[in-house]
């Protein structure tokens, strides 16, 4: 499939998907528009594999128009795990932004499929440039911990035949 053009319009139309955007949710207009002016666009055909589990993790991508399906491989090797399905407005890929570990999931296009990617080093360059986008992601991450402390609690004080 062709790549569109990255034009003014698809600056525009990045910058206001970047709104919704859990990680990117405390970052001002600004921060968010500098980030936009960043990001390439990639379209994938239906059943196109996105990102593969294990793969090294070079992007953010958010779906501008389509939708993925997430999974997951099962550490016994009994098959994939569907995680979640995603549509316009949803990102994936996040933590290889901050993080050098491989892929934790495979991630296919479950319709034709439009996404912006933003590489980790554009990234990386605008946290040196604007440490308060570092700042701004600390409540989303500590977020992210404090809800999968709750998670492991519940886990933890259900009955052994309930899990």
């Amino acid at each position: 499939m062709a790549e569109p053009p990255v034009t003014a319009d698809n600056v525009a139309e990045i910058e206001q998907t970047l709104v919704g955007v859990t990680l990117f949710s405390h970052l001002n207009q600004r921060q968010r528009a500098r980030l936009a002016r960043f990001a390439t666009t990639r379209s994938y055909e239906q059943g196109s594999t996105i990102v593969r589990q294990g793969d090294t993790s070079m992007s953010l991508y958010v779906i501008l128009s389509g939708s993925v399906r997430v999974n997951r491989e099962s550490e016994g090797g009994g098959g994939a795990v569907e995680v979640e399905q995603l549509g316009a407005g949803g990102a994936f890929g996040e933590m290889g932004l901050i993080e050098d570990l491989p892929r934790a999931a495979t991630v296919v296009a479950e319709q034709p499929t439009t996404c912006a990617l933003l590489a980790k080093w554009d990234f990386q360059n605008e946290l040196r440039d604007d440490p308060e986008i570092a700042l701004s992601l600390l409540p989303v991450l500590t977020g992210r911990i404090r809800e999968l402390d709750s998670l492991l609690a519940q886990a933890q004080t259900r009955p052994q035949g309930e899990r």
